[in-house]
């Protein structure tokens, strides 16, 4: 990947999972929370704020994020934190690479239902070190922890379509993929 590091972020109302990718190796991952009043300006400062700082400690150059096909009007501040991530990824020159939950679930799990406990269970088993976060959870600790296993598993596809396009390029093939 020539040295590229990919910021990949699964965003949600409240809560960022984020994860740190320097070529193929996990870096960093964890979740970040927005403790803000639910107002949307509040909600966009506190994601840019928290995008910001990670860049600040990375230095990457992407941003892989998960994009829910359609934000429910319930939702309306998931759509703040999205459009702030991607705002301030582009701001710092970030390329910004968007995947659909559904792509990440069956890219991992190839060959199963892509459920988001089987998600967290392959990526457990490629990632020793996230074990921990999923052997004898509660379903208040299973639900804390998903965003950060969709940010692990957002990172590997990014990862993934960036080797495919490497291929592609050194055998003079240029094709555009869209997950």
């Amino acid at each position: 990947m020539n040295g590229s590091r990919i910021l990949a972020v699964d965003p949600g109302r409240s809560t960022l999972g984020v994860a740190i990718f320097e070529d193929a190796a996990l870096r960093y991952y964890a979740i970040k929370t927005l403790r803000v009043p639910g107002t949307p300006g509040a909600v966009r400062r506190a994601a840019a704020h928290i995008l910001n700082d990670l860049i600040k400690a990375y230095q990457p150059t992407h941003l892989a994020i998960e994009q829910p096909l359609v934000v429910q009007q319930r939702s309306e501040l998931l759509a703040h934190v999205i459009s702030a991530l991607k705002t301030k990824a582009r701001r710092n020159g970030l390329i910004v690479i968007e995947y659909s939950p559904q792509a990440v679930r069956c890219y991992v799990c190839t060959d199963t239902q892509p459920t988001k406990r089987e998600v967290a269970r392959r990526l457990a088993a490629r990632y020793p070190e996230l074990r921990r976060y999923i052997s004898s959870q509660s379903r208040w600790a299973e639900a804390y922890y998903e965003k950060m296993f969709g940010a692990v598993a957002v990172g590997l596809v990014a990862i993934a379509t960036q080797e495919r396009q490497n291929t592609d390029v050194k055998d003079g093939a240029s094709r555009e993929y869209i997950v």
